[in-house]
Parts: C-alpha cells; structure tokens; sequence
C-alpha cells in the first residue's frame, strides 16, 4: 500500500484517524498505529508481519545488550555489527530482492516485498548505532520502540528520525486542532504533488526520452521533466508523511529543503532525502574537520552508500560516485570559486551538473546516455522539437507554471511574500485569504481524487 492509492486516502487513513481519538492515552495510540502500519507494511504480504517482529525484536535485544555493557567495548562492536549485518541482509533480500534471481531459496515474488524496508532497516540500525555511541539510551519497553519502528507515517519517503528525537512523543503527544488542520492542509498539497504533478512531468518524460524520437529540445526538456517527476513525487510524499503524522499528534523534521543557489551541488543532493543524507554523512563522517584527501573519500563513499541504499544497479552506484566526488570537490575548494558567481549562474551549475549526473540513473547502459547527451548538443537528430513533446508541454501548461514557482525559491518567496502582505492589510482580508486557500485546498484534493480515479479506471 502507497500513500496516493485511493483505499488509504479514502479508506484506511480517515478510519483510522477517528479511531486514534477515540481515547487520549499515548499507549491506546500507539496500538492503533502499530495495528495500522502492520497492515499497511503487509497489504498483500503477510510474510512481512513476520519480518518486522523479529528484526524489530533483534534490534531491541542488541539495544539492550550494547546498553547494559558500554564499558566492554569489544563486546559492543561486535553486537553493533551484528546488528548491521542483519540489517544489511534484510534489506538487500527484501528490498533489492532482483540482485539473488538466480538463487531460488533467496529469491521471491514482488508481491512479498515489504514497502519502505530501506527506510525500516535504516531505523533499526540507527537505534543501535546511537545506543553505542551513546546519543540515546536504551529502551527497556519494546512497545515503545516497536511503534518507533513500524510507523506507516515514516515508511515511504521518511523523514529517518532518531528514535531519541521521537521517544518523547511516543510517550506523551496531543492531537490538536492546530495540529490536524496543518497536518490535513500538508497531505492535501503532497496528495496534489504525486499525483498531478509527478504525474505531468512524466509524460513529458516519455515523449522527450522517446528513443525512437530523438529530438534537441525533447532531450533537454525529458531530462529535466526526469528530475520534476521524482523531486515531485518525493517532496510530495514527505509531505504527506509529515502531515500524517501531525495528524497523529506527531511533529517530524522535514526531508526536504528549498534548492537555494547558495548551496550549490551539496546543497541539491541534501534537498532530497535530507534526513538519511544527515545520517549517511554522519556514518562516514564527511562532516568532520579532517585531511581534505580523506574527506574527498569520505563523501565519495558517502555517495555510493547512498546510491546502493536507493538502488543496488551499475548506473546507480557510478553516479552516487560521481555525486560523491563533486560533492567533495565543492567541500575542498570549488565552493569558494563558485559562490562569487552570479545566483544565476549558480543555478544554471547546479542545473547542468544535475542533469549530467542524475541522468545516468534513467539510463540502463552508458550507450543510451552516450546517445542522449550527444542529442543535448544536436548531435544524430533530425530535427529540434516533436510534435509528442510539444502537445505534452502546451497541454499541461498551467500546472508546469505552478511547478516552477514551487521549485524556483526566488519565484515561491515572491508569491508567498505578496500573498502574506494581502492577510496583514486587515482581518478581513486575512480572513479572504484564508478562505481562498481552503477553498484551493478542497479543490485541489478533488481533482486529485478525480484524476486517480479515472487513471485506474482506463
């Protein structure tokens, strides 16, 4: 099960926020989303139930153990270890479960494959890795961690909280109606994300990358609408994680940022994913003050984790090198050169080393990149535009526009800015405001409804 299928947003989502207010108590809310994400981990996997209570259980165990024996410290390594591997394995089998095909007692059917489980072993294994470096302390009730570990909130696009940062709201947190309002406002824009926009700009996506249309402009504008789809589609499902869990009296850290000139490549990749990238950074300590040789290392392993975390393929893995190691150069020396420029020009850098390198995650083998970025500079094309292209552009392009002034941080300030200024000229007219944008929120979760209806219904 997935955020934007209809059975949750209609279904299982309003059933169980009614049910959760059925009593006040933390421990009584705790059970109804343990209950609700173990149906939503396992919706048409029942193996899965039995992989969440023993690796959740395992990792409370190693907690324990590594807690109760700081000072042997060879002890703690090995169980920290322990639990890594475990993880590790999990998490390959499960989640990129294509690399053992030829491996029948390791192979399974898609239809097994628990949802989230990058995001569920991260979890795990950082309860552990914070007991032995000893950030957190460790939890002597497993229900407690337990609800930590299998919330359907966190499961699809994150954030990856700290179960240090979070154990306080599991024990005691209010549902509001500051909260619920705010947190149905954030499902309903990251609703409108994944499924009007993400899905735009990937038929712009096809009609550009079309490899037996190659066309200059096609080219160019499939790459970008590439990346619009999966910034989209993942910024709008982190909005709808966070909104679901203020709804369930939680408030969780954003996993994505405004990409700001100023920040350059690092700032981009740090956009997405924010909160695993924090971690992933912290694993390898790319945010030490360090031998610059070393810290150029450390972000280039940084980026192949990261890049094997997402997906374990060839194409992934070169371009979470090539990420990881102008990531490092910028660190070293190339942002001191590159933050006296222009912000435009900034964001034309980041525009193009974005593309250069992201691009390889669309193909499967260097000869259809060779073949696209060679069609960049209109290289064996026929002719600039298609017909497929441009019909894909002009028919959608209203909501392209609202993309941009979503996706342009200069552009959203200026539209936020005038719209902040009209609700401070009054009360009346903060209360027009307000009304106009619950008006467009409504609006907005209709057609979104409206569209998935009628795409699974074609």
């Amino acid at each position: 099960m997935v955020y934007s299928d209809l059975i949750f947003i209609l279904g299982m989502f309003p059933i169980v926020t009614i049910v959760s207010l059925f009593d006040r108590s933390a421990e009584y809310k705790n059970l109804i989303l343990i209950l609700a994400s173990l149906l939503f981990f396992s919706w048409g996997r029942p193996f899965a139930v039995c992989l969440i209570f023993l690796s959740a259980f395992a990792d409370w165990i190693f907690g324990m153990i590594i807690g109760k024996n700081r000072d042997k410290k060879a002890l703690c390594a090995a169980f920290l270890t322990i639990d890594a591997i475990m993880n590790i394995g999990l998490f390959l089998v499960f989640g990129h479960n294509y690399i053992f095909a030829k491996f029948d007692k390791l192979s399974f059917e898609a239809a097994v494959l628990p949802v989230g489980i990058g995001f569920y072993t991260l979890r795990g294994f950082s309860y552990v890795y914070d007991v032995y470096k000893r950030n957190s302390v460790y939890e002597k009730n497993f229900f407690c961690l337990f609800t930590y570990m299998v919330s359907f909130h966190l499961m699809l696009a994150g954030p990856m909280v700290r179960y240090k940062e979070l154990e306080p709201q599991i024990r005691h947190r209010e549902i509001t109606g500051t909260k619920l309002n705010d947190g149905l406002t954030r499902i309903v824009w990251g609703f409108g994300k994944v499924v009007l926009l993400a899905g735009v700009f990937e038929r712009i996506k096809l009609a550009g990358l079309n490899g037996r249309e190659i066309t200059t402009v096609g080219c160019w504008l499939g790459m970008l609408s590439f990346m619009a789809q999966y910034y989209f589609l993942f910024t709008g499902l982190s909005d709808m994680a966070k909104g679901l869990g203020l709804v369930g009296g939680f408030e969780y850290p954003d996993n994505y940022e405004n990409i700001e000139a100023d920040g350059l490549f690092i700032g981009t990749v740090r956009s997405f994913n924010t909160t695993v990238v924090e971690f992933f950074g912290e694993l390898f300590g790319c945010k030490k003050d360090k031998n610059a040789v070393l810290n150029f290392i450390s972000y280039i392993l940084c980026g192949c984790a990261l890049s094997i975390w997402y997906e374990a393929k060839i194409n992934f893995i070169i371009v979470g090198l090539c990420a990881g190691a102008l990531a490092g150069l910028e660190k070293i020396f190339l942002s001191g050169v590159l933050s006296k420029l222009p912000s435009a020009l900034k964001y034309l850098y980041i525009l193009l080393a974005a593309m250069l390198i992201f691009g390889g995650l669309y193909f499967d083998s260097f000869y259809g990149y060779k073949k696209w970025l060679l069609a960049l500079v209109g290289v064996n094309v026929k002719y600039s535009l298609s017909v497929s292209v441009k019909y894909a552009v002009l028919k959608n392009i209203t909501l392209i526009a609202v993309a941009f002034f979503i996706v342009f941080s200069p552009a959203k300030r200026l539209f936020t800015g005038f719209w902040k200024k009209l609700s401070e000229r009054s009360a009346a007219a903060y209360g027009r405001v307000m009304i106009a944008k619950t008006v467009f929120t409504a609006l907005i979760f209709m057609i979104s409804v409206i569209t998935l209806a009628a795409e699974h219904a074609a």
